[in-house]
């Protein structure tokens, strides 16, 4: 087992060639850990994430905890498009696929939202990955070598398609799947109704703003919740580049973070209030009191930039690894390619690191930074996908995250090392 620090909170914890029930064998002990706030399963390791400074001596023991995983019956209907060429290229009969169909278990998440890469699919009926992707239905069965999968939503793969399903599945790691053959007639799974954003007392209308409960700054918008009198954690509008109109549906308490608009500090407004273009940096965050009545202003309380200050936050520290690179220190162009998913970024000066093209996917957290085969560099905001397969040279500290979310396209940032 090797034992990697992944930024000042996290550490990646390779443990080797092991069976998928071993792996989730590991996670289980890790989420009993002490201070553990998640923990995600990669293809041969875990990403634990603590509310602390883990020490890289942590040791990891299963024995004494008890992995029960969950199993779903899955009906899928064998007659995808590629069904007939595995049947050809693996020499067994249709009749005989379908009494052999081993139980497979969801051994990590990645790829799309919802993908399980599913092991146990039997070594002798492995097929390449096809040399070009094309439109898959979601609810697709669907093999690449000797891993299956279920495709969640409507996307472009290249994996074989050899069935379907019409169910909606919620697979979490660990799972195990019963696959059951039928000939009855499949449709599509039904898309789930996303559920509605959480009320803040107002609308409002504009492209770049929505309301999270996940903000890319968490303290700056937990300044503005305590300004208006809600909980630090009440949802709150987060606003990119130009800020929207927002109609207050009664007088109100509100407070503006981050950034500079044309909104400033704390303030009782009512009807329509306008964010406008944010300068100064790329975010800012509304809150907006959601109790009966007025909140009581704090005399002089200005929400102003209480962390945000525009000469500090172009130098970004980080920590080398979790992945062994000679990479330090590096000043990168901010490229319009950012969201809160990531930011891409341009190093002003190139170097010469070839990622391995056979990286086992591993977990990632907010303020990984991955590098690219093209030689971008990407930094992860609060979306980020739950694995990825890409060298993960530098972590941003943990205290320093917030930086992330004001760099604007164009503008120049440097990652050091202390």
């Amino acid at each position: 087992m090797k034992v990697a620090r992944a930024g000042d909170r996290a550490l990646l914890i390779d443990v080797g060639e092991v069976s998928a029930h071993e792996l989730h064998a590991y996670a289980a002990a890790a989420q009993n850990e002490p201070g553990v706030i998640a923990c995600t399963p990669g293809q041969r390791s875990l990403f634990v994430v603590f509310d602390h400074e883990p020490s890289p001596d942590f040791n990891l023991r299963t024995a004494d905890v008890a992995f029960t995983p969950r199993v779903h019956e899955v009906e899928v209907r064998f007659d995808g498009e590629d069904f007939a060429e595995f049947l050809a290229r693996v020499h067994i009969t249709r009749d005989e696929f379908q009494r052999r169909i081993p139980r497979l278990t969801a051994r990590y998440l990645g790829f799309r939202g919802g993908w399980a890469y599913l092991d146990g699919w039997p070594p002798e009926w492995a097929m390449p990955r096809r040399a070009t992707s094309r439109p898959v239905k979601r609810g697709s069965f669907a093999i690449a070598g000797a891993v299956a999968g279920f495709y969640s939503i409507d996307t472009p793969g290249g994996w074989n398609i050899l069935g379907r399903t019409d169910r909606h599945l919620d697979i979490a790691p660990g799972d195990e799947i019963v696959i059951i053959p039928t000939e009855r007639e499949m449709g599509l799974p039904t898309v789930l109704e996303t559920p509605p954003p959480p009320d803040i007392g107002a609308t409002f209308t504009g492209n770049f703003a929505t309301i999270v409960t996940k903000p890319f700054d968490p303290e700056l918008a937990a300044v503005a919740n305590r300004l208006v009198g809600n909980r630090e954690d009440a949802p709150v509008l987060e606003c990119a580049m130009l800020g929207p109109k927002v109609r207050l549906r009664g007088r109100s308490v509100v407070a503006w973070t981050g950034a500079e608009s044309d909104l400033s500090g704390v303030f009782e407004a009512e009807g329509e209030i306008n964010v406008g273009r944010i300068r100064d940096g790329l975010r800012g965050w509304l809150a907006i009191s959601c109790s009966a009545g007025f909140q009581p202003v704090p005399p002089g309380a200005q929400a102003g930039s209480l962390r945000y200050t525009r000469d500090d936050r172009h130098v970004i520290r980080v920590l080398p690894g979790p992945h062994e690179t000679p990479l330090r220190t590096i000043e990168c162009e901010v490229t319009p390619q950012l969201n809160r998913v990531g930011i891409r970024l341009k190093p002003v000066t190139l170097f010469d690191i070839q990622a391995p093209a056979d990286l086992p996917s591993c977990g990632m957290q907010f303020g990984t930074i991955q590098l690219h085969p093209d030689g971008s560099l990407v930094a992860m905001g609060p979306d980020h996908p739950i694995t990825g397969g890409y060298l993960q040279p530098l972590t941003v500290l943990w205290d320093e995250r917030w930086k992330l979310a004001q760099l604007t396209p164009g503008e120049r940032v440097i990652f050091r090392v202390d």
